[in-house]
């Protein structure tokens, strides 16, 4: 019984044990199936990954870097303006050879946060050099502004010959859009022309100008100028920004020595006020356009609402850009009772005042002894 018994064990454990090797065989072979897989699938991923990287590798230097015309060293120089898209920049870089694709200089500019930072003005590139480096360049640009110098007591048209002298635009054009009310309007003038409102100073501005800008730029600059006028107020009251600018026109024309601006302002308000005619030679030779030289009796004569010496009140717009200080001494005048003035004629540019017409006729006589000239 014992014996049948130990029997029957030793074969259950022969048999669990050939059980137990043929499930670690069948676990072995399973093993190195997969093993071999796995190496299969890492050899089939490493060469996919060298495959790829080796394709990046060269559409990054073939995309990006420095292309062969590159060694030539040939400069490339190129103005962007304000506003331009990023995209445009691309294609404008393609098209001078600076880099091989639009496409792929846009994504880089893109990957890298140039698109928002680039500078309007005149880039200096190399031939070929590629987008990394063409990237670069696009943050920093070179200064390219012009100076336009516009002295005060100037005419629309006086002022659009020295436009056109300083930075090349149509002064024809100019004086046209200057005359053109649809236009004006858009500059919230409430005016004819924009004669008086063209502020005179000095200007930078970009190289690439056209009329329009030169003026919008010209008319914001009279407006920030006025818009701190100190005015007194029974001047504001009367007179309105159109209308101190015309008396300001005059002042302009008058006044050679900046420290009598507020007084010959105060003496054509004292005209104004008791309705006498301003008696301004300036507002003549605007109508003539007659700069200089003695003025006609017939001349003296005109019909022209402009004619000052004829017609009383204000004319009806400026006869020039005037400046800052005569538009505020126009503003805000000298209190005077001065009714008269004349000017010396000894080059210095002062005047002579006088509150009658009697005082004024014996100091106009006495200037003409002076300078020699016969009654």
């Amino acid at each position: 019984m014992i014996n049948l018994i130990y029997k029957l064990c030793l074969t259950g454990i022969i048999a669990l044990l050939a059980l137990g090797g043929y499930c670690l065989y069948n676990l072995l072979w399973v093993y190195r199936l997969m093993m071999k897989k796995l190496f299969a699938a890492i050899t089939v991923l490493l060469v996919l990954l060298l495959i790829a990287l080796g394709s990046a590798s060269w559409a990054f230097n073939h995309y990006f870097m420095p292309m062969n015309t590159a060694t030539s060293q040939t400069p490339v120089s190129m103005t962007i303006e304000r506003g331009t898209s990023a995209r445009a920049v691309a294609d404008m870089l393609e098209a001078q050879g600076i880099v091989r694709s639009s496409k792929a200089f846009f994504y880089w500019m893109r990957y890298t946060k140039v698109t928002d930072k680039i500078q309007a003005g005149r880039h200096t590139f190399i031939m070929g050099e590629g987008a990394v480096t063409a990237a670069e360049k696009l943050l920093k640009a070179e200064v390219v502004d012009k100076q336009m110098i516009i002295l005060e007591g100037l005419t629309m048209e006086q002022i659009a010959g020295r436009v056109a002298a300083q930075i090349n635009i149509d002064s024809a054009e100019f004086v046209r859009l200057c005359n053109d009310t649809a236009f004006i309007a858009t500059l919230g003038i409430s005016a004819p022309t924009l004669e008086g409102y063209l502020f005179p100073d000095t200007y930078r501005l970009p190289e690439n100008n056209t009329e329009v800008s030169v003026i919008r730029r010209m008319v914001t600059r009279f407006n920030e100028a006025t818009a701190g006028l100190q005015w007194s107020p029974s001047i504001q009251e009367k007179y309105s920004l159109h209308q101190v600018l015309t008396l300001a026109s005059i002042v302009e024309k008058e006044a050679t020595l900046p420290s009598e601006r507020g007084k010959i302002a105060g003496v054509f308000h004292n005209r104004l006020r008791l309705g006498w005619p301003l008696g301004a030679d300036p507002t003549v030779r605007y109508i003539h356009r007659k700069f200089s030289g003695p003025l006609l009796v017939s001349e003296l004569q005109s019909p022209s609402p402009y004619n000052t010496r004829r017609f009383a009140g204000l004319p009806p717009g400026p006869i020039c850009s005037p400046g800052r200080g005569a538009i505020q001494a126009s503003a805000n005048p000298e209190n005077t009772d001065y009714m008269f003035f004349v000017a010396h004629r000894d080059g210095s540019g002062a005047h002579d005042f006088s509150v009658t017409n009697a005082e004024h006729d014996r100091k106009k006589m006495e200037i003409r002894k002076v300078r020699g000239i016969a009654e």
